[in-house]
């Protein structure tokens, strides 16, 4: 029997007259609505001079407009028990509220007046926050680690830049650079608002056309090119107790069919507590507490790749046993039972994060992004369901070569540095 869930429910998209694109979903069962404004805009955008510009725009947004304070501006929704934020990503960012469904109206008021109205004030005070968040990110190894294995795999690429940017170009970053940042790419035809819970669309689609109509459409270019990949070896010596090792091979961009493989791939072998280097590393040989795999797909490129924290004294031979089991998934394909499960672990994570709200409104703008259309639940399924063991078997034969790996290493210094001999 078939999910009613996300057989029966059916977002509507519309599109103003200035090209912003609305997306709505009516989820009569909950108590809450998730609005969100997104734009098509990321540090994948940005010139080598303006990395971290788009990140440092975020956090401006919510310094002030022309008629309400900072202050007034969380007041308005966390007094009526909801929560305001926003983030940026690499190829999109994100202004959004989650509410309770009967003030929804002010969520849209209020993000409708951050987007058009903000005087992005404060900028000294919020640049030196952006500085303290570069700086905590140092030092948080588990999180420096990508940084380090994102430069070492696209080097002078904007993908291969933190999303914050570095400490020099965010401290010569003027408001004039910031205004013109968002003249440039905030124009409706770049942008979505979306809005899922509960409430009703035609009126909320009239408000929403009251409080965005009148943006003025302009063309715009979004950037992109595939990155190069770049293989080889990335140290840094740092006197912590962990060495933290990261590692990347080139998988697939977004729009790619096989994408569904390189999911089936990071899944079998470190999606979860069953995953075999969860079981081999961690439970068989107690090496490490943190031990993972990730697929990261972007329009024009993406990466597979393995996370570890072990002693200094662990660190090769934890790499050897990843090695170890690349060559397994590379020799035979998966047992059915193998395969089985982990088809229903990333149908199970997809569908149950389309139980919130805001993972629904992201999962809608994000199809849209890419695809031009909500790719429907079942067609993902289905996608999911289509891979073979083969198929896992034949991509894992053509990406874990040595010359196809990335590796990043942050931690105490050793004698001779750690070899993944594939």
């Amino acid at each position: 029997m078939k999910d009613a869930t996300h057989m029966q429910l059916s977002p509507t998209v519309r599109t103003l007259p200035n090209g912003l694109t609305v997306v709505m979903e009516h989820l009569p069962y909950v108590h809450s609505v998730s609005v969100g404004v997104w734009i098509k805009t990321g540090s994948a955008d940005e010139s080598a001079a303006q990395a971290g510009i788009s990140h440092f725009l975020e956090h401006l947004f919510f310094k002030g407009t022309q008629t309400r304070t900072a202050r007034e501006l969380m007041d308005a929704i966390e007094s009526r028990g909801g929560h305001l934020n926003a983030f940026t990503t690499r190829e999109h960012t994100c202004l959004f509220a989650k509410t309770l469904n009967h003030h929804g109206r002010t969520a849209i008021a209020i993000l409708a007046d951050i987007v058009k109205h903000s005087t992005f004030c404060d900028l000294e005070k919020e640049r030196n926050v952006i500085l303290e968040e570069i700086a905590s990110g140092k030092d948080t190894p588990d999180e420096y680690i990508y940084d380090l294995l994102s430069d070492q795999t696209w080097p002078g690429h904007p993908l291969g830049r933190p999303i914050a940017g570095y400490e020099e170009t965010v401290a010569r970053t003027t408001l004039d650079d910031v205004r013109n940042y968002k003249d440039a790419r905030y124009h409706p035809q770049n942008m979505y608002v979306a809005m899922v819970g509960n409430f009703d669309q035609d009126e909320f689609f009239a408000q929403i056309s009251d409080e965005f109509g009148a943006l003025t459409p302009q063309d715009v270019s979004n950037n992109g090119s595939a990155p190069s990949f770049n293989a080889g070896l990335r140290l840094e010596s740092r006197p912590i107790a962990q060495n933290h090792f990261a590692c990347a091979f080139p998988s697939v961009g977004i729009r790619d069919p096989e994408r569904y493989v390189f999911d089936m791939l990071s899944s079998t072998l470190g999606g979860g507590s069953t995953s075999r280097l969860f079981e081999t590393i961690r439970e068989r040989e107690g090496l490490t507490y943190a031990i993972y795999s990730f697929n990261s797909m972007y329009l024009h490129a993406g990466v597979l790749g393995m996370y570890a924290a072990v002693a200094p004294e662990n660190l090769q031979r934890t790499i050897d046993l990843c090695v170890d089991e690349m060559h397994k998934l590379q020799d035979a394909p998966m047992p059915e039972e193998e395969l089985l499960s982990n088809r229903e672990q990333l149908k199970g994570g997809l569908l149950l994060a389309l139980e919130g709200t805001f993972n629904r409104m992201a999962r809608m703008v994000r199809s849209l992004m890419i695809f031009d259309r909500i790719v429907p639940i079942d067609e993902i399924l289905a996608g999911v369901d289509a891979v073979t063991a083969e198929a896992v078997q034949k991509s894992a034969q053509k990406m874990f070569t040595q010359d196809r790996c990335a590796l990043a290493v942050l931690g105490p210094s050793g004698d001779t540095p750690p070899n993944v001999a594939l």
